[in-house]
């Protein structure tokens, strides 16, 4: 038994105060009723006062209350390598950390090897129960005080690519402990990060009656290099103009050469020698990715790995196609839009479409198969042949883009979709009585990432009539803008205005080039979804029609999903790192490359001030690192229980002193 703060021990001297005033207790004389004092020789008498304690009941209760609080000041603490009562019935938690950065070193094994030990003690009525965690808390058994089960659950914990999350892990404690029916102890293993650490200290908070103790995994900083991050195009056309940037990074290490090497499919193309600076960061640069057509599985790793393994690669896709090809119609008055859609096309997505220029008039025998989607700029009449094939092409799936002008106001419905178009809105160009984009669908491909078409000004537009088309953006006098038609898989835009500067500015506008490179993708079905993902993220595996079934093939080439959740499931969590392949409907496929969170990398330690606040005791950290401790010993504070003592003495003593008092009334 020790104190935290010995030198309150000298307030036991004001034991002497309540022994002092029982002393004092004054002398009571019966008055005696005389005649006359007149007759009485005046004189001095002495008397002696005898002091003698009384209501010592009182006096014990009132010394007690004293010692009691003076005690609680001290901070008695009791030093025991098995908590009080351990053997008694309560809840045993073992929580391990199973976090991309227990794999530095021996870290997970040390841990597996403590938690052994605190198996060992349990006995009696307690029952056990092992927790994985890290982004998630995983149970791995009921509660039970079976050492085969406990044993079997400790042993399958092994390291994944997850980030640790303390905040998480105590959201899951307080789940746990409020319906416990017994007292909740909890045993920690980890190397208790920083980075794993919640915004707020009050997220890590537990319940009352949950003790913690933390076991550390990791005794100091330990240096550790990563490859952070690769910029490397998701498509190449050209591999000679491909570039691949990658961000080096070092946590807590000094000045160091590191070699790099590009990998493709499995092998080394490339190598570069990089001097990353002293706990910073450097940049290396590859240029040049010749990779086979198709999708390649790329990474850039150091040669010499360092302690932590899973971060010193980086993954990523790629994958190799001719452009895409995309027909241009123009009617007689709109051949010089193409001009303007070329420019955008070259600025926002150089290589990934080839824009092939013709008038709609004489397209009328063309083969569409080749073409992922067709842009028609104010055609006018269509040759019935090339309509009719035009319906075909979006019923097979293809996109296609209609600008409506005033070729096509005068055959009076657009193209394919036969929407009617009633007339047109003309407003001068000298004034100011002209039309922007009003109520809009923000979250359209289209509009997405085009600033709401800022400063963009229509002059004509065409008034058409929705039908069964859904408006996706409407002009400031409410008329449709852009509308969205579909027929079985196809998509259809209409915007109604040209392509061209002459019904309004869009062309000379920021807004045009993404607007153009978003709707063309879009039609084409080449959606922007993440190549590059950290594990645990969730792969959307919707698509824009539903209800299509989707294969996923995990890193080892095993299905992901059963076919009746590939059927369903929206979303799908991303568990481990590797390359994920995605096989949808109409043959598209997809590579996406997972890789660990590189929060994991920063392997400095939660502060010790933090760790001992959260536990509620000093943190013994040489006991708590040791690989094959059994027993970790802690400081047992007994302050709580003395002030519950000394609240019950005071609650005694003004019991037995108002009986005193009472007795002395009558």
């Amino acid at each position: 038994m020790g104190f935290l703060t010995p030198w309150f021990l000298a307030g036991l001297g004001l034991l002497a105060l309540p022994v002092y005033l029982h002393l004092l207790k004054r002398h009571k004389s019966t008055p005696q009723h005389f005649s006359s004092l007149m007759f009485f020789e005046r004189s001095t008498s002495a008397s002696v006062r005898q002091r003698r304690l009384d209501y010592l009941l009182l006096l014990a209760m009132r010394l007690a209350l004293l010692a009691l609080i003076v005690f609680a000041f001290t901070r008695p603490f009791i030093t025991s390598a098995v908590p009080p009562g351990f053997g008694g019935d309560k809840l045993l938690l073992l929580a391990v950390d199973e976090s991309a950065s227990m794999g530095f070193g021996d870290r997970l094994p040390r841990a597996k090897s403590a938690a052994r030990g605190i198996l060992e003690q349990v006995r009696g009525a307690t029952r056990a129960q092992v927790i994985a965690f890290a982004s998630t808390t995983r149970l791995l058994n009921e509660p039970t005080a079976d050492p085969a089960i406990l044993r079997a659950a400790l042993e399958s914990i092994e390291t994944t690519g997850s980030r640790s999350s303390l905040g998480d892990l105590a959201g899951a404690l307080r789940n746990l402990a409020r319906t416990a029916n017994v007292p909740v102890e909890v045993h920690l293993f980890s190397d208790l990060q920083r980075s794993s650490m919640p915004p707020g200290f009050a997220e890590l908070r537990l319940e009352p009656g949950t003790t913690l103790v933390l076991h550390r995994a990791a005794e100091r900083d330990e240096p550790n290099w990563t490859v952070e991050s690769v910029n490397a195009p998701a498509r190449v056309v050209d591999p000679k103009q491909s570039r691949v940037e990658v961000t080096l990074a070092g946590h807590n290490t000094p000045e160091s050469k590191r070699t790099l090497e590009l990998r493709v499919n499995g092998r080394a193309v490339a190598r570069e020698s990089v001097l990353i600076p002293a706990n910073g960061r450097a940049i290396a640069a590859f240029t040049g990715l010749d990779v086979p057509y198709g999708f390649s599985r790329c990474e850039v790793a150091f040669v010499e790995p360092d302690g932590l393994p899973a971060d010193d690669n980086y993954l990523f896709s790629v994958e190799r196609a001719d452009p895409e090809r995309i027909l241009f119609l123009h009617g007689p008055r709109s051949a010089g839009s193409a001009v303007f859609v070329r420019a955008a096309l070259e600025t926002a997505a150089p290589g990934l479409f080839t824009l092939d220029v013709l008038p709609a008039s004489s397209a009328g025998a063309l083969n569409l198969d080749r073409y992922v989607a067709v842009m028609l700029s104010d055609p006018g009449r269509l040759p019935p042949a090339l309509e009719s094939a035009l319906q075909q092409h979006v019923e097979r799936g293809k996109g296609l883009f209609s600008a409506v002008g005033t070729a096509t106001s005068a055959v009076g419905q657009v193209p394919v979709a036969g929407l009617a178009i009633g007339g047109s809105q003309y407003e001068s160009r000298a004034g100011d009585r002209f039309s922007t984009l009003g109520e809009a669908d923000l979250a359209h491909p289209a509009i997405a990432r085009t600033d709401r078409w800022d400063g963009v000004r229509f002059f004509q537009l065409f008034e058409i009539q929705p039908g069964n088309a859904a408006v996706v953006a409407r002009a400031t006098t409410g008329a449709p803008l852009l509308l969205e038609w579909r027929k079985g898989e196809g998509r259809v835009l209409i915007l109604a205005s040209t392509l061209d500067n002459d019904a309004n500015d869009f062309p000379l506008r920021p807004a045009f080039v993404p607007f153009i490179e978003q709707s063309l993708r879009w039609l084409a079905g080449i959606e922007e979804r993440a190549a590059r993902l950290s594990v645990d993220a969730a792969l959307d595996l919707q698509t824009e029609s539903g209800g299509a079934s989707v294969e996923v093939i995990g890193p080892d080439g095993s299905r992901a999903l059963s076919l009746a959740e590939s059927a369903r499931q929206a979303t799908l969590a991303l568990d481990r790192p590797g390359f994920w392949e995605i096989r949808r409907a109409g043959g598209r496929r997809e590579l996406v490359s997972v890789n660990i969170d590189r929060r994991e990398s920063d392997l400095t330690l939660m502060p010790e001030d933090s760790a001992e606040l959260w536990q509620g005791a000093p943190l013994d950290r040489g006991a708590s690192t040791s690989a094959g401790a059994v027993t970790e010993p802690r400081r047992w504070q007994l302050w709580p229980w003395i002030l519950a003592f000394a609240l019950l003495a005071g609650l005694m003593e003004a019991w037995v002193a108002s009986h005193h008092y009472s007795r002395e009334a009558i």
